[in-house]
């Protein structure tokens, strides 16, 4: 009896115990950075504590992690803390360096971030996901990694930990207080739709009369796609292959949240307008998101100008809605949709 006691004893502090903290891989000397010269963790070893983050500009997932490590950044970059975003492309024009420093520069990052355009980086580390961070000790270690939103006040203990390692632990400042959302009375959100031939579902196609193929807007129907009019099905997306002036090409996406966001995408041509409808009316100020805005006529609608993230709605009663886009030039792309319960609201710069 008592070997066995001191077995069990054994296995579970060896289950406690940390396990071996692989080395983390070096940049790929041939990347592009988009706001710093080039950096080496080989160079910062036993000078920093780095923290990587695989962030997705296009993603509200990756976008609410942002103000925690600008947060992180400002309070330890001087106590030899170094943040390092990795932009890993998604989507075909998130290979583009000039479109990304203008994203970074909208977003008010600060930090050195790289652009990963050919997924190296995001092979070496096994990244499986946006947003996903690293800390990475003196020793050049991954010590610590979480995917996905949260945890924020977990993370910053571990970067403390490391960070204690480095330079004593009566020199660290104080921490920064960042916490997570409380997750309370936050209604329900439906999960991320991508439209084209690289997602996994896809949209449907409505026939001319549509008031045939509609029927009532019930849960099981959450995150349904469909297209109207004569629409190109890319990689990753759907562009408009008509044109619209009498709107009667357009997307329509089933959904329930307190905030629905867009990635699109304007024609080569230049900008154009699209038109934004929910439940077959129009938005107004009590439901409208930030980028919308109104014609004399009272009409809402996004301008199409660049490749990005765009702010479409506000609810504060979670039933389904069917949410209508409709652009008005040929070309313009649908590339996905993000959502938000009432806990996670972020508003956009």
């Amino acid at each position: 009896m008592r070997v066995l006691l001191l077995l069990l004893l054994a296995a579970s502090a060896a289950r406690a115990e940390r396990p071996i903290n692989p080395p983390a891989p070096e940049f790929p000397p041939v990347s592009a950075w988009l706001n710093a010269t080039e950096l080496s963790l080989r160079r910062m070893r036993d000078r920093k504590v780095v923290v990587v983050a695989f962030i997705n500009p296009t993603s509200i997932n990756s976008v609410r992690v942002l103000p925690a490590l600008t947060a992180w950044f400002d309070r330890y970059a001087l106590s030899q803390v170094m943040v390092i975003g990795v932009l890993t492309p998604d989507l075909d024009f998130h290979r583009e360096a000039v479109w990304a420093k203008k994203l970074v520069s909208r977003y008010g990052i600060e930090y050195p971030v790289i652009l990963d355009s050919d997924r190296r980086l995001w092979k070496a580390f096994a990244n499986e996901g946006w947003p996903a961070l690293y800390v990475i000790d003196r020793r050049g270690r991954i010590v610590f990694d979480r995917l996905g939103e949260g945890g924020y006040r977990e993370f910053e203990s571990e970067i403390r930990l490391a960070l204690a390692d480095l330079i004593g632990a009566k020199a660290l400042p104080a921490p920064t207080g960042v916490a997570d959302v409380p997750r309370r009375d936050c209604g329900a959100a439906t999960g991320e739709i991508s439209l084209g031939a690289r997602s996994t579902k896809r949209a449907l196609v409505l026939d001319k009369d549509i008031s045939m193929r509609r029927s009532i807007i019930v849960d099981s129907r959450d995150g349904e796609a469909a297209v109207h009019g004569r629409w190109e099905t890319e990689p990753d997306g759907m562009r408009l292959a008509q044109a619209n002036l009498t709107q009667s090409a357009f997307v329509r996406i089933v959904y329930r949240a307190a905030q629905a966001l867009v990635v699109m995408s304007p024609p080569e041509t230049g900008s154009t307008r699209v038109f934004v409808k929910q439940d077959d009316l129009w938005l107004h100020e009590g439901n409208k998101g930030r980028d919308i805005q109104f014609d004399d006529d009272g009409r809402s609608f996004v301008v199409l100008d660049s490749p990005r993230l765009y702010d479409l709605t506000r609810d504060s009663i979670f039933t389904p809605h069917e949410l209508f886009l409709i652009p008005e030039k040929q070309g313009a792309t649908v590339h996905g949709l993000s959502f938000s319960d009432a806990c996670l609201v972020t508003t956009l710069p």
